[in-house]
């Protein structure tokens, strides 16, 4: 069965409309719009008649199918117009299989969530989870001497600051890049924060031509009618678009600074290095989550066990022992590829790797407990527990799938049954600012969730309260303002956005 949400409204009906104007006068009129947007959090009204992510489809759209052989003109009312077709155009062939929620879901919310999630805890994430770790960590192929050749050779942390000048420039210049600008007197002070060698050289990382954004989508394309819409969008490893005339535009204002989240960088790191890339990020990862696990007032936080012959066998990767609850925590790393986001068939083979695979690492380490195992001697056994699931990226779909098959709750007949949720490390950071109240909160949502499944969602950041961990981490930056995260500003934003007509 193949249908559309509008019957008359496939989405090459959107696709078409976007090839009815030039791409050089359409992309640059996107940027604008995008640029105009703002930062997150959006209006409905934003989200319903100009959504970032309907702008982003209709640039790649028009990028990929345009051509300079069209005569309609491009002004806000045709932008609206073309707005206004996105939303009802989907084309959906899979309603009968199985997993159809979740694939539909996996879609709709990868394609809509970025755009509406904080830059600050990306950011600062990014630095405290990639910089802050490897001085504990040892690694394979992660150094910051790798990371700087990643990026061009410009170092991990400068690369950040280099990334942030050119999104809110382009957030202030209608969503354009001037190379021109860096000539200007009033930009001497900005280069003494950002060197100008580093901005050159990560703008021309950050930019393609339409030639090379095709072949990066066809390089990366599912390719089915089905994924059209939730298809691969280049825009997301290179937001600058240069048409021609050296004054790159973006789009997507909103994705340039995610290239230097470990998501922007982990599939140019896999490519680079393979699976060292991964294993390397996974440990990284798993130290950063322990570092947010330990901030839990009354909390004792231990690691992994290793046990066994040879130290051949592992439990979970902590735990967290609090007067009333014991927590287990398995921590996953591996993200979903571009295909298991537009829910094609190999995403429900991505989720059991990921969500099942750490189940199952769960649902052994709860046997050993229940066995009364010598190795977990310290671990209690005397109060209810949860098994949390923490991912490095966000499995919006994370409790649909554990309900679907069935994964929900881990029963071990000399135990009570445990519960398990899926966060993201976002929630884990917005649950660990509740301090003493974590324990209170986490056993009243599994009291109310009969289902066994658990939301740290629901629970969300403490209000007026921020992550020390982020908060130093953003602060560890020479933001242009000179304010840091003590000054007051909103944790959902860049500390003083800095407006370029000052300096």
């Amino acid at each position: 069965m193949s249908f559309s949400r509008d019957p008359g409204l496939p989405y090459s009906a959107f696709t078409q409309a976007c090839r009815a104007f030039k791409p050089s006068e359409l992309i640059p009129a996107i940027a604008r719009a995008s640029a105009a947007l703002g930062e997150p959090p959006y209006s409905d009204a934003v989200k319903h008649r100009m959504p970032p992510w309907g702008l982003a489809a209709a640039a790649r759209d028009s990028l990929l199918y345009g051509n300079e052989y069209r005569s309609k003109p491009v002004d806000e009312t045709a932008l609206q117009k073309l707005m206004h077709k996105f939303p009802n155009a989907m084309d959906i062939d899979d309603v009968g299989a199985a997993d159809f929620l979740v694939r539909l879901m996996t879609r709709v919310t990868y394609e809509q969530f970025p755009y509406q999630e904080s830059i600050f805890e990306e950011l600062a994430r990014s630095h405290a989870w990639m910089v802050e770790g490897l001085p504990d960590v040892e690694t394979r192929v992660i150094t910051e001497d790798s990371l700087a050749d990643m990026l061009d050779g410009v170092p991990f942390r400068e690369a950040i600051g280099a990334t942030f000048f050119l999104q809110v420039g382009a957030f202030q210049n209608g969503g354009a890049y001037k190379p021109g600008w860096l000539d200007q007197p009033n930009f001497t002070e900005v280069l003494k924060l950002y060197p100008r060698t580093n901005i050159e050289k990560i703008a021309s990382r950050l930019t393609t031509t339409p030639a090379a954004f095709r072949t990066a989508f066809n390089d990366h394309s599912v390719g089915t009618a089905t994924a059209a819409r939730f298809d691969y969008n280049p825009l997301l490893a290179t937001p600058f678009v240069d048409m021609g005339d050296g004054e790159p535009v973006a789009p997507a204002t909103r994705l340039i600074m995610r290239t230097v989240t470990p998501g922007g960088l982990y599939y140019a790191g896999m490519s680079k290095h393979g699976e060292a890339f991964a294993d390397d990020l996974g440990g990284l990862f798993e130290h950063y989550i322990g570092r947010q696990l330990r901030l839990i007032e009354d909390a004792e936080v231990e690691p992994e066990i290793v046990f066994g012959k040879g130290g051949g066998r592992k439990s979970v990767d902590w735990f967290v022992i609090l007067p009333n609850l014991v927590i287990l925590v398995e921590v996953k790393s591996r993200r979903l590829g571009p295909a298991a986001r537009a829910g094609d068939a190999t995403l429900m083979n991505s989720l059991s790797k990921t969500l099942g695979g750490a189940h199952q690492q769960l649902a052994r380490t709860v046997g050993h407990l229940a066995d009364n195992h010598s190795a977990f001697t310290n671990i209690p056994t005397d109060r209810p527990m949860l098994g949390l699931i923490v991912t490095a990226e966000p499995f919006y779909t994370g409790a649909a799938y554990l309900l679907d098959h069935d994964v929900a709750v881990i029963r071990r007949g000399k135990l009570p049954d445990v519960p398990v949720a899926a966060a993201s490390a976002r929630e884990v950071e917005w649950l660990v600012t509740h301090g003493k109240d974590v324990e209170p909160l986490l056993l009243a949502e599994i009291a109310k969730s009969a289902s066994g499944v658990v939301s740290l969602r629901d629970i969300g950041r403490k209000a007026d309260t921020e992550n020390p961990i982020l908060s130093s981490a953003w602060n560890a930056y020479p933001w242009p303002t000179g304010k840091g995260r003590d000054a007051g500003e909103s944790p959902a934003t860049p500390s003083g956005s800095p407006d370029f007509n000052k300096f």
